[in-house]
């Protein structure tokens, strides 16, 4: 005999929310949910800055170098006599420019790994 519709066994309701006591609602317990890994936040907020400023000022120095040197290829490409000069001058300026940009950037990796590493 088939079943009516009131005699069909309900289906099994879904589980009930557990409940959220102290999560704010995120489903995550507050001040555990991500864990701090520097203890002390005003030493590593110093830290930061003093490597920060480091940084800041040896890239200015770096800048003020550069423009010193780019002035004075500029004045010395204004003295060449032949095209042949010109070039020299032009390809020397470059692979300075090149071999100095990349030593700076392995100066300011090495500030910054600095201030990652633990003291």
């Amino acid at each position: 005999m088939a079943q009516t519709k009131s005699q069909t066994p309900k289906a099994t309701a879904s589980p009930k929310p557990s409940p959220q006591v102290g999560t704010n609602g995120t489903g995550f317990i507050p001040n555990s949910a991500i864990p701090i890994p520097v203890a002390d936040t005003m030493q590593f907020g110093a830290d930061s800055m003093k490597h920060f400023m480091e940084a800041s000022q040896d890239m200015a120095k770096f800048y003020n170098r550069r423009l010193r040197k780019d002035i004075s290829f500029m004045s010395e490409l204004g003295t060449c006599k032949s095209p042949q000069q010109g070039v020299a001058v032009w390809c020397r300026a470059a692979s300075e420019a090149a071999h100095d940009y990349v030593d700076q950037f392995d100066r300011y990796v090495a500030i910054t790994l600095d201030s990652s590493s633990p003291e």
